[in-house]
C-alpha cells in the first residue's frame, strides 16, 4: 500500500507536464502575463546539454564550476551526472540501479545519496564510485538530505522518517518526531537550527541540534516540498497549488504570500534576503529581487517540470528537470 502511495504521489507531481510540447509558450495561460523586462538578477537562463533523458530529481554544487545531479531510473538504471566547468560539460559519473531523490556534497570528493528502498550511498571521490551505508526496506522512500559537515548528516523520507548520522553514514539512527506522514526536505541553517517540511502542511523545527524537533502550525494542510532559512527569524516554505509561505519571527506566525501562480513549487531557494527563485511543474521559473514582495516569471526555451534549483551566487544557479533538462544562469 505504501509503495502504491508512493507511486502515486510521484505521478501527481510529473503529471503536468506528461504530455506537454517542448517548443510551447512559457506563458502560464491562467495568470497575468509577466514583465518584458525581466529584472536584473533574473535575466540569462540558458539550457546546458545533458548527457541524458532520464528525469533529473536534485542537483547540487559546492562552488561555481563544481556539480552533480542525480537521476530517475529506466530500464537501464539511472544515474550520477557530474560538471567541472559550471555546466559547459556533464559527463555521467557513475550509474545508479535505484531511483536516487537527493544528493549532498559537502567537497569535491565527500557527497552522499539517497533514494528509493531506505537507499543511502556515500562517496569520496567524487562521485566516481558509491559505498552503500544503507538499504532499507522495499517500500521506503527517502526524499532528502543536508550534512552540516563531514560526520553529522540527516534524512528524511516517507512516513515521518528521519535518520540521523554522527560518523558520516556509517550508522543511521531513528528519530521520533511524532508525525507520520511523508517528509519532503530537510535543511539547517546551522549546526542547532534545522527545518523539516512534508505532507499535509508539516513544519518541524529544531533549536538544539535535533535533539528535540517542535511542530509548527501552518495554517495549511498543502503538502510543502522545500524550505529555505534565511536566518533564524527568516523562513520560506514552498509546495503544492503554489503555496508559499514566510516567516519573520521562527515560524510562530506564517504569512502567505502570492504570486499569481498555482503550479507545484518544487524548490525554492535565496540568494541573500532580498534576492531568490522558485522552481516548478510546467517549467515554471520565479524570481524575486525584493524580499519576496513580488516575483517575476523567467522565460526558459521548454516547459518541462522542473524538479530542483542551486543558486551559488547572483552570476551563478541551476535547475533540473524532467527528460534531463538543465538550465543554467551563467
Amino acid at each position: 500500500m505504501k509503495k502504491f502511495y508512493l507511486l502515486l504521489v510521484l505521478s501527481l507531481i510529473f503529471f503536468a507536464s506528461c504530455t506537454e510540447s517542448p517548443t510551447l509558450s512559457t506563458t502560464n495561460p491562467t495568470t497575468p502575463a509577466t514583465s518584458a523586462t525581466p529584472m536584473p538578477f533574473c535575466a540569462s537562463w540558458k539550457q546546458q546539454r545533458s548527457p541524458i533523458e532520464r528525469d533529473l530529481t536534485a542537483i547540487d554544487f559546492i562552488d561555481e564550476k563544481t556539480g552533480w545531479c542525480v537521476s530517475d531510473i529506466n530500464e537501464i538504471g539511472g544515474a550520477v551526472i557530474k560538471t567541472t566547468d559550471g555546466g559547459q560539460n556533464w559527463q555521467i559519473a557513475s550509474n545508479a540501479q535505484e531511483f536516487l531523490s537527493d544528493i549532498d556534497f559537502i567537497n569535491k570528493d565527500l557527497g552522499w545519496v539517497v533514494g528509493f528502498n531506505g537507499t543511502i550511498k556515500g562517496s569520496t571521490d567524487g562521485g566516481i564510485t558509491w559505498n552503500n551505508l544503507r538499504v532499507g526496506e522495499e517500500d521506503e522512500a527517502l526524499n532528502s538530505l543536508y550534512f552540516i559537515d563531514q560526520m553529522r548528516g540527516w534524512v528524511v523520507g516517507s512516513s515521518g522518517q528521519i535518520l540521523k548520522t554522527i560518523d558520516g553514514g556509517k550508522e543511521w539512527q531513528k528519530v521520533d518526531a511524532k508525525v507520520i506522514d511523508d517528509l519532503w526536505r530537510v535543511r539547517f541553517l546551522n549546526e542547532k537550527d534545522g527545518w523539516i517540511v512534508g505532507e499535509e502542511g508539516i513544519i518541524l523545527n529544531t533549536s538544539d541540534g535535533g535533539e528535540t524537533w517542535q511542530r509548527l502550525d501552518s495554517n495549511s494542510d498543502a503538502a510543502l516540498f522545500d524550505v529555505w532559512p534565511i536566518d533564524n527569524n527568516n523562513v520560506w516554505v514552498a509546495g503544492l497549488g503554489g503555496v508559499l509561505f514566510n516567516t519573520l519571527d521562527k515560524g510562530i506566525t506564517w504569512q502567505k504570500q502570492t504570486t499569481n501562480f498555482n503550479n507545484l513549487f518544487r524548490s525554492i531557494q535565496f540568494l541573500d534576503a532580498s534576492r531568490g527563485f522558485i522552481v516548478g511543474t510546467s517549467g515554471l521559473l520565479l524570481c524575486t529581487s525584493d524580499g519576496g514582495k513580488t516575483w517575476e516569471q523567467v522565460s526558459l526555451p521548454h516547459k518541462y517540470d522542473l524538479m530542483s534549483l542551486k543558486v551559488i551566487s547572483s552570476e551563478s544557479a541551476w535547475a533540473v528537470g524532467r527528460r534531463g533538462y538543465i538550465v543554467s544562469k551563467r
